[in-house]
C-alpha cells in the first residue's frame, strides 16, 4: 500500500486503489423496485438495467445510514455500501404491502473495488470488451477477470471527481480479491492501492459525503448533503421526514489552513474572539502546502472567503471543488 502522500498523488495525477463494499445485498423479486425506493433517499424507481446509482439511506428518524452504491441488474439489484448494511425486509414488506421480495446479504460471495484518477481509464481498459470511453457515467458493463470464470462487473462511478471505475467480481476474497486486481491495475499505470486518510482528503475536497464522521451530530441539510437525496420526492421513504426539516441556522462548509496541518475535529472556530463554529472532520496534509478540514459554521459564516481561526491556526472557508481536477480537462483517450 501506498502512504499517505503517495496515494493522495495517485489519486489525483495517476490511479489509486481502494476497497468497497464492506455490505453487498442482493435484492430480487418483483416488487425489488418498491423496496430499494423505500430504502434509498434518491430515486430508483426509473433506474434501468444496466447502471449503477449513488444514494444516501436514512433511519426512520432521519438520520445518516450508510451510502449505497445501488447496481441494477435484469433479475436483481444489488445494494453495495461501505458501511454495515442492515434492510429489514419483513418490516418494510408489511409496510407497503409488499409479497414478492427477498433481500440476501452475500457480502461473503463479492469483492470490490475502485480505481480513481485520471488515469484509471486507462488503468481498467483492458477489462472492457469495448472501448472504455463508451461505459459512461453510471454504467455498467459484464466482464471478464483474468484469474477466475467468476462473473464481474464493472461500473463507471467515483468518489474523488476524477475518472472512476467499480470493479465487483462474484466470487469470495479466498478464489480472487477485487482489490488485488484493482491495486494491479493502478500500479501499471504508476499508482496503487491507497489509504483512507488519502482517499477522505481527496472525497473530502470534493464534496463526496464521508459517512459516518461529516454527519456526526448534524442533519443531513447542517452536513450539506441534501444532493444525496431527491427532494421533491411525494412518496414514502425511510427518513422521509428530513424533507421536512426547516433550513438549518448552522452548516458544513471546507475550510483550508495555509501553511500548517488542519486542527484537530472538535476544535472551536472563531471569528474573531467570537466562537463561531468547531471543525466537524480534519483530513490529512497529504503533502500538500495546505491542511484541509470541513468546518460546521452558524450562519453568515458558511461562505466561502472568511478569514477564520481555530487551535491558534488561521483558517480560510473555500468552495469546492476545492482542487483543480485532471480529469475535468483531459478527456478519456488524452
Amino acid at each position: 500500500m501506498l502512504d499517505t502522500t503517495a496515494g493522495y498523488h495517485a489519486l489525483r495525477n495517476t490511479a489509486g486503489a481502494h476497497r468497497r463494499g464492506a455490505s453487498v445485498l442482493s435484492v430480487t423479486g418483483p416488487d425489488r423496485g418498491a423496496l430499494v425506493t423505500y430504502v434509498c433517499a434518491k430515486r430508483t424507481e426509473f433506474a434501468q438495467p444496466g447502471t449503477v446509482t449513488e444514494s444516501i439511506s436514512l433511519s426512520s428518524d432521519g438520520k445518516v445510514d450508510a451510502l449505497i452504491l445501488v447496481v441494477i441488474e435484469d433479475e436483481r439489484t444489488l445494494l453495495v455500501s461501505d458501511q454495515i448494511l442492515s434492510v429489514d425486509t419483513q418490516a418494510i414488506s408489511a409496510k407497503l404491502n409488499l409479497s414478492q421480495v427477498s433481500v440476501t446479504d452475500v457480502t461473503a460471495g463479492f469483492t470490490a473495488a475502485s480505481v480513481e484518477g485520471p488515469q484509471s481509464w486507462r488503468a481498467v481498459g483492458g477489462l472492457a470488451e469495448d472501448d472504455i470511453s463508451s461505459v459512461l457515467l453510471n454504467e455498467l458493463r459484464s466482464i471478464s477477470v483474468q484469474g477466475t470464470e467468476a462473473p464481474a462487473l464493472l461500473a463507471r462511478v467515483g468518489t474523488t471527481a476524477e475518472y472512476g471505475y467499480l470493479i465487483l467480481i462474484e466470487a469470495p476474497a479466498s478464489e480472487i480479491d477485487a482489490l488485488d486486481v484493482a491495486a494491479g491495475l493502478a500500479g501499471e499505470v504508476g499508482g496503487g492501492e491507497v489509504d483512507q486518510q488519502a482517499l477522505n482528503r481527496a472525497q473530502a475536497e470534493v464534496s463526496h459525503p464521508l459517512v459516518p464522521a461529516q454527519f456526526n451530530g448534524l442533519s443531513i441539510a447542517e452536513a450539506g448533503a441534501l444532493w444525496t437525496l431527491s427532494a421533491d420526492r411525494d412518496d414514502d421513504f425511510s427518513g422521509r421526514s428530513v424533507l421536512d426539516d426547516p433550513p438549518p441556522g448552522r452548516r458544513l462548509i471546507a475550510v483550508t489552513a495555509p501553511g500548517s496541518d488542519a486542527p484537530e475535529a472538535g476544535a472551536p472556530v472563531f471569528a474573531g474572539e467570537t466562537q463561531v463554529g468547531r471543525i466537524q472532520v480534519s483530513l490529512a496534509r497529504a503533502g500538500q502546502d495546505d491542511g484541509f478540514a470541513l468546518a460546521v459554521l452558524d450562519t453568515p459564516f458558511h461562505v466561502p472567503g472568511l478569514a477564520l481561526n481555530a487551535s491558534g491556526t488561521e483558517l480560510l472557508t473555500v468552495s469546492r471543488p476545492a482542487v483543480d481536477l485532471i480529469s475535468w480537462a483531459e478527456p478519456i483517450g488524452s
